[in-house]
């Protein structure tokens, strides 16, 4: 008989903390979320973002041109040329000039439909080069197409160490 207040409150105890917890998990998961979200961890894109990225897509395979702007042959800044008349914007022709284009943003709030900018080589910032963020899985989980002079139209990943170390910045146009 002694043990049966014992065994009663350890039952009690062991019910309550299981309901505290479950809610504080439900909080816990709700402010990741949050923080996730903020921190740019994963992005939906928007109806128009969608639009690009699928013009973008159909271009994977087409070879580098420089000034190109068809099938045959494009170049970066012709890529997001096209792609973006598909929503009604025009951007300027150039990767320079489409760098100046939109919002400035961090590189943690990317999401697709952003354009990312590069350098030729690390420590140099004029822009030479741009593409469109295509897919955003986590902070350093970061997809992006663009027409590469050597093997055209590709969609590759931005955290690579050779593509981070040439990134000079961010735009958000849509």
């Amino acid at each position: 008989m002694r043990h049966v207040p014992t065994i009663f409150l350890l039952s009690i105890s062991l019910l309550l903390s299981c309901k505290s917890s479950k809610v504080s998990s439900s909080k816990d998961a709700e402010n990741k979320k949050q923080k996730e979200t903020t921190k740019g961890n994963i992005h939906e894109s928007s109806e128009k973002a969608d639009k690009v990225i699928k013009a973008a897509r159909s271009y994977i395979g087409t070879p580098y041109k420089y000034g190109g702007t068809s099938r045959a042959g494009m170049d970066c800044s012709g890529l997001m040329l096209l792609c973006f008349k598909e929503v009604n914007i025009d951007l300027p022709r150039t990767s320079i000039e489409q760098s100046n284009v939109g919002t400035s943003i961090k590189y943690a709030d990317l999401r697709p439909g952003d354009l990312v900018f590069f350098t030729d080589k690390k420590g140099n910032s004029k822009v030479v080069h741009a593409g469109l963020v295509s897919k955003v899985n986590g902070p350093r989980d970061v997809k992006f197409i663009h027409s590469s002079t050597k093997l055209g139209v590709v969609e590759s990943d931005l955290y690579v160490s050779y593509y981070e170390s040439i990134l000079v910045k961010a735009r958000r146009v849509l």
